[in-house]
């Protein structure tokens, strides 16, 4: 047989040093970017020169117990789902994190480890702050743990931590408000289509209670379309069966635009005319929905604005951890299309 060719050896600061031809505290105090020691400009881009060609990379706990510092923000979000939101999100950050010349580190989470109370707390390695991306749960768990209140935090959401900030938007009042304008046109039997873990677990969830109460008030009976997840096929099959039982439906206020596309193509199929028959909107302002036969009035979540605010208030918190939590709610836009009239 032949031989295995043998593992390479983990690259250290001592090659760099000989590539570069200097000691090993010189190495260090150029690759930890210590400008207090004073060192020829040429001796610091070749020890840079010979990093690179040894393929040196930093161990980032040590740097981190030297310096306190890390250049890391990590981003927590919810894995499990299939939501264009959070990749929205997540380029937003990612522009920002290179703007500002920091690294991202991704902590995938489940569903219940992000917005379920007393979940597990998330293993996170030695960073600077944490975004936290519909996973305000997961930081509460994070907080029980008195060792973690060092690390600045922003929740892009509700959820209010010490060290911490929280961005919102106004989820709530927009969904209220684009129902209240479909039933001020006439529209009596609308009926919100979400996923059956939502309505299982989260009877104040925005969208579900901006729906629900514009119905109460309007003295109409909220009714639910249960989908098993976030896809077109899903919505298509959960709202044909709806439609075959309750053909008077006139209205399909979707939790997303991907499930107001599945939802769509059932209304179309069983012969109802978007939008008079039946008016129909969604949450994203998706491509899916744009191009859909019959375009999908949306309501856009601000994803630049937010990102922004919580990325600034994160390098702000981390310069100043010890100033008081803020928090603030940015106004969405509701896009008008032709799945209601528009």
């Amino acid at each position: 047989m032949p031989d295995r060719p043998s593992l390479p050896k983990r690259v250290t600061l001592k090659h760099v040093a000989e590539e570069a031809g200097v000691s090993i505290q010189t190495a260090s105090h150029v690759l930890s970017g210590n400008l207090k020691v004073r060192l020829p400009e040429s001796t610091r881009e070749r020890v840079r020169e010979a990093a690179l060609k040894v393929g040196y990379q930093p161990n980032r706990h040590a740097q981190a117990m030297r310096s306190g510092k890390t250049n890391v923000i990590s981003v927590w979000m919810p894995i499990d789902r299939l939501n264009l939101s959070y990749l929205h999100f997540l380029q937003h950050i990612s522009r920002r994190a290179l703007a500002s010349g920091y690294e991202l580190m991704i902590a995938g989470l489940d569903r219940n480890t992000a917005l379920l109370p007393n979940g597990p707390s998330p293993t996170n390695w030695p960073v600077d702050g944490v975004i936290s991306i519909d996973a305000g749960k997961a930081v509460e768990a994070y907080r029980k743990n008195p060792a973690n209140d060092h690390v600045p935090v922003c929740v892009l959401g509700f959820e209010l931590e010490a060290n911490g900030d929280a961005v919102g938007w106004n989820l709530y009042e927009s969904y209220k408000q684009l129902t209240q304008q479909m039933i001020a046109q006439g529209r009596s039997n609308i009926v919100h289509v979400t996923l059956d873990w939502v309505l299982a677990d989260f009877p104040r969830e925005q969208r579900r209670r901006g729906y629900t109460e514009a119905m109460e008030e309007a003295g109409l009976k909220p009714r639910f379309v249960a989908v098993s997840d976030e896809t077109t096929t899903a919505s298509h099959a959960a709202v044909d069966d709806f439609l075959s039982r309750f053909p008077e439906t006139d209205g399909l206020a979707c939790m997303t635009d991907t499930l107001a596309v599945g939802a769509g193509r059932a209304a179309l199929e069983r012969g109802h005319s978007i939008p008079e028959d039946l008016v129909l909107w969604g949450l994203g302002n998706y491509p899916v929905g744009q191009e859909f036969a019959v375009p999908v009035t949306t309501i856009e979540i601000p994803f630049a604005a937010v990102v922004d605010r919580a990325w600034n208030w994160l390098i702000e918190r981390i310069a100043s951890p010890e100033m008081a939590p803020r928090e603030t709610v940015v106004s969405m836009h509701i896009i008008e299309r032709a799945s209601t009239g528009s």
